[in-house]
């Protein structure tokens, strides 16, 4: 490996770096939300069927 190649690594690592504070997650949030509520509807709907059968 070269020096020429070294320092394209190190230019290629240093632009792929992220500030994850500045992220926008809004919709991973609303994903995660809505999924918490599949999960919670499904389980009290079979809550529910188990009542009404016993």
């Amino acid at each position: 490996m070269t020096e020429k190649d070294v320092g394209k690594k190190h230019e290629n690592s240093e632009t792929h770096d992220v500030d994850h504070s500045k992220l926008d997650l809004r919709g991973t949030f609303m994903m995660v939300m809505f999924l918490g509520g599949l999960i919670f509807v499904s389980w009290f709907g079979a809550f529910i069927l188990f009542l009404g059968r016993m």
